[in-house]
């Protein structure tokens, strides 16, 4: 298995991946989002707002993960506003329960410290809240969140 960072030549399989994971949690495909997905991905790996890490085995992406960076109005406990937000966490039905994701998980946690960002935020499928409480990530509501 390898490991690498996504780039404009994986747009498509991102998009792919992350359709299969908004089914897999539930969301049903009122129309096709490929599009706007497309123009997501293309725009927010380009200028650096989003960053995804790829697991590879072979030539198949097998595992996907990503981290969005944006900023709040600044709060006591976050004075800088400045959140990194983990997201498109999708694995290969037939690559799951082996340690995939969480390497996945601790790649984009390393990319918000590399970036100086100390509140990570994310959003739990009942699946997948385990990897997360495992890496550090705490309940707080409507999210998981973790400070660095």
């Amino acid at each position: 298995m390898n490991f690498r960072k996504a780039d404009k030549n994986d747009i498509q399989q991102l998009v792919k991946y992350r359709m299969r994971q908004l089914a897999d949690e539930g969301a049903s495909p009122v129309y096709d989002i490929s599009h706007e997905l497309s123009d997501y991905f293309t725009s927010h790996i380009s200028d650096g707002s989003f960053i995804s890490w790829l697991a590879v085995d072979g030539e198949e992406i097998v595992a996907t993960s990503g981290i969005c960076f944006y900023q709040l109005l600044p709060t006591y406990s976050n004075p800088t506003g400045r959140v990194a937000y983990v997201t498109n966490m999708y694995t290969l039905p037939e690559y799951r329960r082996c340690g995939i994701a969480s390497h996945l998980l601790h790649l984009v946690v390393d990319e918000a410290h590399k970036h100086g960002y100390k509140l990570i935020r994310l959003h739990a499928s009942a699946a997948g809240k385990s990897i997360y409480r495992k890496r550090g990530f705490t309940d707080t509501g409507d999210f998981m969140s973790m400070m660095l």
